[in-house]
C-alpha cells in the first residue's frame, strides 16, 4: 500500500471515532456518583440535573500519617453543598474527635461527562502529637 493511501485509511479512522470520543468526556452529567479513595476508602455525591451542584458528598478516609492503630473502618466526612464551575470543584469538611484531636479534608477535583477525578487531602492535628498532611487519589463514576 502507498503511504497516501495508508494516511487517507488512519484519517477516516480518526474521523469515524472522533464523536463517540467526544461522547465520552463533556460537560458533567447528573446522578449518583460513588466510587473510591487510594487504598479503597469509599466516596459517593450526587451531579444536580443542570451539572452546577454536587449535594450529599460524603467520603470516608482514615488518617495514616498518625502513629497508632489504624480504624477498623474508616470514619466518614460530610460535605456541605459543592458549586461546578468549568467542569472543576473543590470543598472542605472539619470533623472533631473530642477537645484535643480534629482532621480537616481537603477535595478538589474534576468532573467530564459521567466519571470524577481528584485529590483528597487530610491534615490531622493532635494536641500531643502535632499535625500531619496526607493526600490520596480519587476516582468515582456515575452509576
Amino acid at each position: 500500500m502507498s503511504v497516501r493511501i495508508i494516511s487517507l485509511l488512519l484519517g477516516g479512522l480518526v474521523l469515524a471515532c472522533g464523536p463517540s470520543l467526544a461522547l465520552a468526556s463533556g460537560p458533567p452529567k447528573d446522578g449518583h456518583y460513588s466510587g473510591e479513595i487510594g487504598p479503597g476508602y469509599p466516596i459517593n455525591f450526587r451531579v444536580s440535573a443542570n451539572g452546577t451542584v454536587i449535594s450529599g458528598l460524603v467520603l470516608g478516609f482514615d488518617q495514616t500519617c498518625q502513629p497508632g492503630a489504624p480504624a477498623e473502618v474508616a470514619p466518614l466526612f460530610h460535605f456541605k453543598t459543592l458549586t461546578i464551575k468549568a467542569g472543576k470543584f473543590s470543598g472542605s469538611s472539619v470533623d472533631h474527635f473530642g477537645k484535643t484531636a480534629a482532621d480537616a479534608l481537603r477535595i478538589s477535583g474534576t468532573l467530564s461527562g459521567r466519571k470524577a477525578t481528584g485529590k483528597v487531602t487530610s491534615t490531622s492535628m493532635i494536641k500531643s502529637l502535632g499535625s500531619c498532611t496526607q493526600s490520596e487519589p480519587f476516582t468515582a463514576k456515575a452509576k
